[in-house]
């Protein structure tokens, strides 16, 4: 899904002015005629100007999850020596299905400003008044010059006045000639004035200069108002030459113009604006109207290769969906019947953890320090457009309270547990900080591997359960001496929703017996690295539980990872 996101987006505003630039000294500047040089220079400057302010957004919404799937392959039998047994069994070996991959989802680029409260918002809306404001005083500078000057004619619409001063120019339809020059100068300065005056260069400097306002920390824009100038003085000069003048002496008068020097004023055109060695090399030089053309089709082309590849960058850089409206850790404050006013607390704490993709809420009643057992559930839940939605695709009903509360409403489903009773039920939840401690011990877990050296460290899944059919599966992770068991249950054959519980505590070895926090010993054996059989160190004739060593799968990482995203919860 593509959208397109507002705010100020500085450096994707320079990058692509810069190759504007890049596209107009090596393939327009003085090798087309001007009217395509100026059309360039304006197309390139709305390009930026939308650039800096509006960015493409693409978001990825795919419907399946990476997941890892164990499966038993009984085409393939391993023998497994039992502890406390002098004989072996064979058990299946275990065999993963990767099914296909999503990409987590992450957080939007931000723009640089996304609204005007903001430091760098409020200067660059500074900037912009100073601009403009530089504009309406030229403007009204110019305005008031032209009630002081003496009225000579009027001449195709455009009003001559003649001036004291050294330089002929014009603005809007009034023409300004000095009296000190001779004949042939004024001549050839009313032409070249007229010539503004009917291509309306003036007109087009301001809309210029309106855009220049919006971008006025890119120095490419000023550099691309600098070579408009150029561009509206080469077609003047074109149009004057082509009334038959002699291009010699007009050239002449440009140079003798151009001795005078500048003025404080941008926005108008001048007789002798510089570099007038572009001028008369431009005026001398025969455009060939086959090689301008070829040249305009080049430009062209190269002006969609940047806008394509400025719109797939932006997209490839804000790939991810927006924020999670309910990022972070939050605590259960009650539940009740959505039709009762009826508050039920909950008997333990309830926490849960919103991240970008994926919601995990577990329940504890004590835990002393790495020690906690919990029951949890989870399930997908991402942004489509600007509605959460759950695994199957269902609309979150959410409303915040205030800042850091919020109220779910949700239907029970058959599988479901609540506190209240009826199939309707809302939830009260205030967000809370991060717990420092709590937050280690998935951080632990959920970086066990098998290569850490030591011969417990990884996740280990219970074989015994597979074999016996039990749509459960129970893992075992192992990081340093942090153990947790975790028992898994997915609810929903084609979404991400899954429940269960667990057991985090420390792990202690002892000769051949494990304790696993207050758990009952347990005597155990490693027919090899990566298979562990362990029993009841209490009954010889408890039947034993084997483990393999796997790669952890997925939605396990999944889950040990929610609470990872956001770390740093207000």
């Amino acid at each position: 899904m593509y959208t397109l996101e507002t705010g100020l987006f500085p450096f994707a505003a320079i990058v692509v002015g810069a190759m504007f630039t890049l596209i107009y000294f090596g393939v327009v500047r003085l090798k087309c005629v001007a009217r395509w040089a100026i059309g360039f220079i304006f197309t390139a400057m709305i390009i930026i100007t939308v650039f800096s302010i509006v960015m493409p957004v693409r978001w990825v919404e795919l419907d399946t999850t990476t997941e890892v799937q164990v499966q038993p392959d009984y085409s393939v039998m391993t023998p497994v020596k039992v502890a406390g047994s002098t004989t072996s069994q064979t058990m299946p070996t275990l065999k993963a299905e990767i099914k296909k991959p999503i990409a987590a989802d992450q957080p939007a680029v931000r723009p640089f400003l996304r609204d005007a409260s903001s430091v760098f918002g409020w200067l660059w809306v500074a900037g912009i008044i100073v601009v403009l404001l530089s504009q309406l005083w030229q403007l009204v500078r110019l305005y008031r010059l032209r009630r002081h000057q003496e009225y000579m004619s009027q001449t195709d619409g455009a009003t001559l006045f003649a001036v004291d001063g050294t330089h002929a120019f014009s603005f809007g339809h009034s023409i300004f000639i000095p009296r000190r020059f001779d004949e042939e100068m004024r001549r050839f300065m009313t032409m070249h004035e007229m010539a503004h005056v009917r291509h309306r260069h003036f007109l087009w400097l301001c809309l210029f200069h309106l855009l220049l306002a919006f971008n006025w920390y890119n120095p490419f824009c000023w550099l691309l108002f600098r070579e408009l100038h150029l561009q509206q003085e080469l077609q003047v000069d074109s149009d004057v030459i082509r009334q038959g003048v002699d291009r010699t002496a007009y050239q002449y008068s440009l140079l003798r113009a151009s001795m005078q020097g500048g003025g404080p004023v941008w926005i108008l055109s001048a007789f002798g604006r510089k570099p007038i060695t572009h001028r008369i090399a431009f005026m001398d030089r025969q455009i060939n109207m086959k090689v301008s053309m070829r040249r305009a089709i080049i430009s062209s082309i190269l002006t969609l290769v940047v806008l394509s590849a400025a719109v797939m960058m932006a997209c490839e850089s804000n790939e991810k969906i927006k924020e999670h409206p309910l990022m972070g850790w939050w605590k259960m404050d009650f539940t009740k019947n959505t039709d009762s006013d009826t508050e039920m607390y909950p008997i333990g704490k309830q926490i849960a953890f919103y991240n970008y993709d994926t919601f995990l809420t577990m329940t504890y009643q004590a835990r002393n320090g790495k020690t906690i057992h919990f029951s949890y559930s989870t399930e997908e839940m991402r942004l489509k457009g600007d509605t959460l939605v759950d695994a199957l695709g269902a609309p979150l009903r959410y409303t915040f309270i205030d800042d850091d509360t919020f109220q779910n409403q949700w239907t029970r489903q058959p599988y479901q547990n609540a506190m209240p009773s009826g199939p309707e039920i809302t939830d009260q939840w205030s967000r809370i900080p991060v717990d420092e401690e709590l937050l280690e011990i998935f951080q632990t877990i959920s970086q066990a591997k098998s290569t850490h050296g030591k011969k417990f460290d990884g996740v280990w899944v219970d074989l015994t359960k597979t074999v016996t059919g039990d749509v459960a599966e129970e893992y075992m992770i192992i990081n340093d001496s942090l153990f947790l068991t975790l028992h898994y249950h997915r609810q929903e054959p084609k979404a991400f929703r899954a429940a269960g519980g667990g057991y985090c505590g420390f792990l202690k070895e002892n000769g051949d017996i494990l304790q696993l926090g207050d758990m009952d010993p347990l005597a155990y054996s490693m027919p090899d690295a990566d298979h562990l059989v362990v029993r009841k160190a209490s009954n010889e004739a408890a039947t034993p539980h084997i483990f393999q060593r796997i790669t952890m799968p997925a939605d396990l990482k999944r889950i040990l990872t929610v609470p990872l995203t956001n770390m740093h919860s207000e």
